[in-house]
């Protein structure tokens, strides 16, 4: 089978969101005799075609020309040079109005929809750039045959929201990277300690920190939680946003207790997750969560919010908190920090519900969703 990727994204060094999702499934397909084609309108990054077997892709970089020549026209002309069997776009938009093979969409979430386009202004709505974008996406998800997304509560809000039908969406989980799968020696927990100055136990987040990702509440709660001995590290977020969070901190008295790591090397995740008291994932709204994955891999106890998707994939891999108030976080973290036995109780949970995801079994289920059309 010979399968096309729009993989423009793997341009971009980043190893996060969608790339991540794209080159993780990319690998696992090259492994089940997927015959792989990538197009892209710019050079795709080393670092994430190092990832992929040499013989198993090949590349296809277009001419320059403008966004919506290379969508348009270049992506269903090169299937059709290629006699590929399905164009897949693993990145919410990015698929022709016509093609000459059955296109596949990944679409994440419905969160452009649900949490952000109520709260922008109007003429930020009515803007030739953003109207451009709610194109792009209205035409890759109406003329996909089929979409994947990544859990039952996104296909809830794709229905409900971009009504979409049913049948024509299938739920596939994603999965921690292999990097978290493997054995963390005591060496490398000392080594990240050291690199990062952790020297206390400490309650771990990581990801972005943009209004839905919450954060104050976790700062909140964790001062009320009155941990004198446990520091709360936050890696992630953008230098812009460091001065507003740790203004609160000092205003909470806890800036002593706060740590800003900045944007941490994938490579460090694991043994971050690993050292932490607990993963603290209070999000108003997620299409996964992939975070939740890669700390119960490692066995982190998790505390995750319970709102959008997060329950569905923590499931009994650890503890939820209601937003509502600040108490019952404030309670879970005072317990996971103190109760030895609870933590370890939650370690195994955790461990327990990471062998439920798998980029094997997301593969395989893909490989599903293009074998229906033949």
């Amino acid at each position: 089978m010979k399968v096309a990727f729009n993989a423009r994204l793997l341009s971009s060094p980043t190893t996060r969101g969608w790339n991540r999702y794209t080159i993780n499934l990319l690998a696992e397909l090259s492994l089940l005799g997927i015959e792989l084609f990538l197009y892209s309108d710019r050079p795709l990054h080393e670092t994430h075609l190092a990832r992929l077997s040499k013989n198993s892709y090949q590349v296809r970089i277009a001419p320059p020309m403008r966004y919506t020549i290379w969508e348009q026209y270049w992506l269903p002309k090169q299937c059709e040079k290629d006699k590929v069997d399905i164009l897949h776009c693993p990145i919410n938009f990015g698929l022709p109005w016509l093609s000459p093979c059955p296109r596949i969409l990944t679409l994440h979430d419905a969160i452009d929809q649900v949490y952000y386009f109520r709260s922008l202004p109007w003429y930020y709505q009515l803007s030739l750039g953003y109207l451009q974008t709610r194109i792009y996406h209205w035409v890759a998800r109406n003329r996909a045959e089929h979409i994947i997304t990544v859990s039952q509560y996104s296909k809830q809000d794709l229905v409900r929201h971009l009504c979409i039908p049913e049948e024509k969406i299938t739920v596939i989980y994603e999965a921690a990277d292999a990097g978290f799968h493997r054995q963390i020696t005591q060496v490398e927990r000392s080594r990240i300690r050291n690199k990062y100055q952790i020297y206390r136990p400490y309650v771990f987040y990581v990801g972005g920190w943009e209004r839905r990702k919450n954060i104050p509440f976790l700062v909140h709660a964790f001062a009320q939680a009155n941990l004198s001995e446990v520091d709360l590290v936050l890696a992630g977020g953008q230098s812009e946003q460091y001065t507003a969070l740790m203004q609160l901190a000092e205003s909470l008295q806890i800036a002593e207790r706060v740590k800003l790591l900045g944007w941490v090397d994938d490579a460090d995740l694991p043994a971050l997750y690993a050292e932490a008291l607990c993963f603290v994932y209070p999000s108003e709204y997620e299409g996964f969560g992939l975070q939740l994955c890669e700390a119960m891999t490692v066995g982190c106890p998790v505390l995750a919010a319970r709102s959008s998707c997060l329950p569905e994939i923590l499931g009994e891999g650890g503890q939820t908190f209601d937003l509502d108030n600040y108490s019952c976080l404030k309670q879970l973290l005072i317990q996971v920090c103190t109760d030895i036995k609870f933590r370890k109780y939650l370690s195994e949970c955790a461990q327990k519900k990471a062998q439920f995801y798998s980029w094997s079994n997301n593969a395989v289920a893909t490989h599903n969703v293009y074998s229906s059309f033949f």
